[in-house]
């Protein structure tokens, strides 16, 4: 990686984002495939998006919450608008009620990302 004291804001947060959709694809993965949260699909890894329950344009405070992004398949995540129905139901018994409520109640919040949070972050989740 490049010298991530110069590098912009905007820029710790792509590569931030990179090293952290990488965690969340490896994490739900196994021996190549996954079960996508919203259909339940059992698919190889390269159909898998690691995907916000809330969306990182709705509240920057969870963009790398590791509670509110899992695996989904791209069919899901990209082109079905009625995913979020099957991904709460199954975030529920993954995640438990208490915490997608937490996660639903600080959907609005907006989190400013400093340098030294994105640094941490990356350095954090690099090597999964």
């Amino acid at each position: 990686m490049a010298n991530t004291k110069t590098d912009t804001i905007p820029k710790l947060a792509a590569k931030a984002q990179k090293v952290f959709n990488k965690y969340v694809r490896d994490r739900d993965s196994e021996n190549g495939y996954f079960t996508c949260i919203s259909c339940g699909k059992t698919l190889p890894i390269e159909q898998m998006n690691a995907g916000h329950y809330i969306p990182q344009k709705n509240s920057s405070l969870l963009r790398f919450n590791e509670y509110n992004v899992h695996g989904e398949c791209i069919s899901d995540n990209g082109f079905n608008e009625f995913h979020l129905i099957n991904y709460r139901k199954n975030l529920i018994n993954k995640i438990g009620q208490e915490m997608v409520d937490w996660l639903e109640e600080n959907q609005r919040t907006i989190k400013k990302w400093t340098r030294s949070e994105l640094n941490e972050i990356i350095e954090k989740y690099k090597n999964g």
